[in-house]
């Protein structure tokens, strides 16, 4: 069940964007549908980026309409960007981790000029077997094998 606004606990982060997260406008104003438990997930996640509501801020203060800094919720994820692959919006190797989580170590690729030939060959190989290269026929070279993206 979806709650409405007027329902919501604003206190637990699983109930307390979902209101506002269901049915979102999408092509020409038509509302998407979407499972109560993605809404539910989405809401929580907000909740750890450190979104709130006015209304939860607003049941927080005290008589005068304080209210102090330590009694909103803090950001606890933050996002890192992919470590591998192109660097766009599309790279869902991209991730949200816990505040504070050191950036994966880059990965770094072998400069093929400071490799000894058994070396360079052993890589070569490889590319043989992952299909990316091809040998010519009668074994004469090598062939870039056509790869679909």
């Amino acid at each position: 069940m979806i709650r409405s606004q007027e329902q919501t606990n604003y206190a637990n982060p699983r109930e307390h964007f979902v209101w506002a997260l269901r049915n979102l406008p999408m092509i020409a104003g038509i509302g998407g549908i979407t499972h109560p438990m993605f809404l539910g997930q989405w809401s929580e996640h907000l909740w750890n980026c450190g979104f709130m509501h006015r209304d939860y801020v607003e049941s927080l203060a005290d008589e005068g309409g304080m209210i102090h800094v330590d009694q909103l919720p803090r950001q606890i994820l933050e996002f890192q960007p992919a470590v591998r692959g192109p660097q766009h919006a599309y790279n869902n190797a991209a991730r949200w981790v816990a505040e504070g989580t050191p950036e994966p170590s880059p990965i770094h690729l072998p400069d093929i000029n400071d490799l000894v030939a058994d070396e360079r060959a052993a890589m070569l190989q490889q590319f043989v077997d992952a299909g990316l290269v091809q040998v010519s026929e009668g074994g004469g070279g090598y062939i870039l094998a056509e790869v679909e993206e």
